[in-house]
């Protein structure tokens, strides 16, 4: 299948209100990278309707056959454009028998048949329910890209006889040289689901890695190299040494398999480095790889719609060197992008997260490119900015509840940096698809904090002005793209509305 496959939609014009439900279907498989095939914007006057329906069903990898009462009856009579699309259909079928081409979308249905005849006893998808529009929407979009929900496990070996393995088993080498070595091995041994040789190849990459990082350490404290370095050069140095480990964890998020997909345990590592013991920027190195990690762990997530991943790990309570208790990730500053390594805001902590493309060679076969990657990241730290408004609601309703009276609320962002909402146009809409492809786990953001829709929908407008006054702020408004700000500001306030 194709990185964007083709679909065309085949449908009857019952009524102005189908047409444009079809269009909003076709326009949610396009924002989620479905080339889909509509006649009310590829076919133009003067265009051969009949060719128009040949060549989009054969030409097309799936055809949705968006089936209503009306559409059902006219196939079955064999009436109009529907009609001669029933008479393509057949000759396909008869060419491809058992293909898997034409997927039946269930409208409207009140008859006792929901398809035509040709389409036979074919799986449907059921839209007859609007409120489950985006639960169905979500299913379709996975399997036009081939991406099942639950992956099918793999067969594993005859308990009653011994049997040769079907593939070879990877080989592990003893060294692995570079981030991009270790990626391979990693996706090769979760594609295999050996949980024996992935924890094999991590044996054989940690001892090395923190062994590297301590060689780093002396040479710095022995004033073996210099200590006038740019913070960047710093930060890679240590990102350098320690990206096997994290694209082998990478790997394993992306998997989305229960087996190797929680990969906390190296943000603990990244925290504890206590062997760090510096003063100047290196004191800082611990926090920096935490917060590239987080990053990387949220974007991957992200990308692969597993949001509750992500949110797993930056709600875990760990030390803060700051305060005398025990803090959840995302409430720690220094972890989401106001680095000290980096100067006192966080606009250099996000210029060097954003741009990481551009240093990393070993991202782009996770992310496949730059612009994939971006809106990852993007789409990581919009989630956090809403969980973030979550949270203080939830705590706005704790001090109601141990108050005499109301107490004003007003939320205003402050852990969470808010560059992202400066990106690139497409970049930040393409973000808000990869939220709006689960929005199950969007509306999880708040719901595991108590919290429900209708109060996050009334905060939502002062939210989203603070997050405005926030990016005019001196220290970060010359930092940032104004019109980018301006446009994305307006479709997030919509965000709601899209969910």
């Amino acid at each position: 299948m194709a990185e964007n496959p083709k679909v065309f939609i085949s449908y009857s014009h019952d009524s102005p209100e189908h047409k444009q439900w079809v269009s909003e279907l076709a326009a949610r498989l396009r924002h989620n990278g479905v080339d889909a095939i509509l006649d009310q914007w590829d076919l133009g006057l003067g265009d051969d309707i009949t060719r128009f329906m040949e060549r989009g069903i054969v030409d097309a990898d799936r055809v949705l056959v968006i089936c209503t009462d009306t559409y059902v009856g006219k196939a079955n009579a064999d009436e109009g454009g529907v009609g001669y699309e029933r008479m393509i259909v057949n000759a396909e079928l008869v060419q491809n028998l058992g293909t898997d081409k034409f997927i039946p979308i269930i409208r409207q249905a009140s008859g006792r048949k929901k398809t035509p005849i040709f389409l036979g006893t074919r799986f449907y998808a059921d839209f007859r329910n609007d409120n489950q529009f985006n639960a169905e929407c979500e299913k379709l979009i996975r399997e036009l890209h081939e991406m099942p929900i639950v992956e099918k496990p793999p067969i594993g070996k005859s308990p009653f006889r011994s049997v040769e393995p079907d593939t070879q088993p990877t080989e592990i080498p003893e060294e692995v040289k570079s981030a991009s070595a270790a990626y391979t091995t990693a996706s090769k041994l979760v594609r295999a689901g050996d949980t024996f040789g992935w924890r094999e190849l991590i044996k054989r990459i940690r001892p090395k890695v923190f062994k590297d990082l301590t060689q780093w350490r002396q040479d710095e404290l022995d004033g073996q190299e210099s200590n006038n370095e740019e913070p960047f050069e710093v930060s890679d140095k240590a990102v350098e040494i320690i990206s096997p480990l994290m694209v082998v964890a990478l790997a394993g998020v992306e998997s989305g398999r229960e087996e190797f997909r929680n990969q906390k345990s190296l943000f603990h590592d990244l925290q504890n480095l206590a062997e760090f013991n510096l003063t100047g920027v290196w004191d800082n190195i611990p926090h920096t790889l935490a917060y590239v990690y987080h990053s990387l762990h949220g974007s991957i997530s992200l990308n692969t719609s597993q949001l509750d991943l992500a949110m797993g790990l930056v709600r875990v309570k760990i030390p803060d060197r700051y305060s005398p208790k025990r803090s959840c990730v995302w409430e720690i500053s220094a972890l989401m992008g106001w680095s000290e390594l980096f100067g006192p805001n966080c606009v250099k902590g996000w210029e060097y997260i954003i741009k990481a493309c551009e240093r990393w060679e070993w991202l782009s076969p996770i992310f496949g490119d730059e612009s994939e990657y971006k809106a990852s990241l993007v789409a990581y730290y919009m989630a956090l900015n809403i969980h973030e408004l979550a949270a203080i609601i939830a705590s706005s309703q704790q001090e109601k509840s141990n108050a005499s009276n109301n107490i004003r609320f007003s939320p205003q962002p402050d852990t969470i940096p808010l560059l992202f909402m400066s990106e690139n146009h497409d970049i930040y809409q393409r973000a808000i698809s990869l939220l709006r492809l689960n929005p199950d786990a969007v509306i999880q953001l708040w719901t595991s904090l108590n919290v429900t829709h209708e109060q996050m929908k009334n905060s939502w407008g002062n939210w989203v002005r603070s997050c405005n006054s926030w990016l005019r702020s001196p220290s970060i408004s010359s930092s940032v793209s104004r019109p980018n700000c301006y446009q994305n500001i307006r479709d997030y306030e919509d965000f709601f509305e899209m969910l």
